[in-house]
């Protein structure tokens, strides 16, 4: 009789384990299989997605000297100067004046001389169309000007520079004026396209030129250098930026730009 329920026994503990590996069996086969479905539907877990890029704004001046008040209005306190090109942190604007981070508080400057452009942390601000055709100090700025010398507008820059300073092309284009004639003395006119807009570029003053009329000449190629040539009181270089075809106005800026909103 013992030996019958040992035998049982033993049919029914092997039949245990048979139940038991059929039951692992088929849980991880039901676990390749769901997987699998996984896979093909698209359900694995998903890519982890591009975070874009945080856009901050500064602005540019773009006059000689700047007021920079203690708010949004000529009433407010004059509270420093910025100068021509300086860059400052874009806060906002309220009316036609522009919030900035000056010396780590929140200022105001007009916005009609300041430049406004975009950069983020994966990409800085696109550099200017225009090179800064010479290395020098600014003598004159664009805008209004005395009548001293025969014009209430002046239509350019003016860079003060030592004579035989190079001066180069803002942009690639083509040579349409080189000669010495007349107030600018031996000067250069260039024609460019940039982003569809057509303009011509001015080079006055100047001691020699390096370029002939119908040249192409490269963005920073060689125009000749800086002098006191024409009616000029001094070594510099008279540099104007027309829209479309050069048009010239003695009492206001016709189609010229200011060229430091270009570079």
């Amino acid at each position: 009789m013992v030996k019958f329920f040992c035998k049982v026994i033993i049919i029914v503990l092997s039949h245990c384990y048979i139940i038991e590996r059929i039951y692992h069996n088929m849980k991880k086969q039901l676990m390749t299989i769901t997987l699998g479905a996984l896979l093909v539907s698209g359900l694995t877990l998903p890519a982890s997605t591009p975070v874009e890029a945080a856009t901050s704004y500064k602005v540019k001046v773009t006059t000689n000297v700047l007021n920079v008040r203690s708010g949004p209005s000529t009433s407010y306190a004059k509270v420093g100067s910025a100068k021509l090109g300086q860059t400052f942190t874009y806060l906002g604007a309220t009316g036609s004046w522009t919030k900035i981070n000056y010396n780590g508080s929140t200022k105001y400057v007009s916005s009609t001389y300041v430049k406004k452009y975009s950069s983020t942390s994966l990409q800085t601000a696109t550099a200017g169309k225009l090179l800064v055709p010479t290395k020098g100090t600014l003598a004159q700025g664009y805008g209004p000007a005395s009548g001293k010398y025969g014009y209430t507008f002046h239509n350019g820059i003016d860079l003060a520079a030592a004579k035989g300073t190079t001066v180069q092309s803002a942009a690639y284009g083509q040579v349409i004026v080189a000669r010495n004639y007349g107030a600018y003395g031996n000067h250069v006119m260039i024609t460019h396209t940039i982003d569809g807009q057509a303009y011509t570029t001015v080079y006055a003053h100047m001691d020699r030129l390096n370029v002939v009329t119908g040249q192409k000449i490269a963005k920073g190629g060689k125009v000749g250098t800086v002098g006191n040539t024409g009616n000029s009181f001094g070594n510099h270089l008279h540099f104007e930026v027309h829209k479309d075809k050069y048009v010239y106005s003695s009492s206001t800026a016709a189609n010229s730009v200011n060229p430091y909103t270009l570079f």
